[in-house]
């Protein structure tokens, strides 16, 4: 049986990576709405640039939201395969 003390320090480090995908979702999306708004920037009377810049935004924060869940899923994944292959060790 799993002690409340490891379950608790396995779910930390699952907390503390998903802080890291998180940030790392949130940068990969802020570069490309940030391209996008670029456009809309350089173009603000273009309706063109304007629902290209808005769409662009839109799947910036559609993409990083799906990147850091996936990689979210994998730490959790990862940690609890590693959890259980180090208590299925112990005699």
């Amino acid at each position: 049986m799993v002690s409340w003390g490891f379950a608790i320090k396995k779910g930390f480090i699952i907390f503390l990576w998903s802080i890291v995908w998180g940030i790392i979702g949130s940068i990969i999306g802020a570069i490309i709405s940030g391209g996008s708004m670029f456009a809309i920037i350089m173009n603000p009377t273009d309706p063109n640039a304007w629902t290209g810049g808005l769409i662009g935004m839109f799947a910036g924060v559609f993409i990083g939201s799906i990147i850091s869940s996936i990689l979210i899923f994998a730490t959790i994944l990862k940690i609890t395969m590693e959890s259980t292959l180090e208590e299925a060790k112990k005699p």
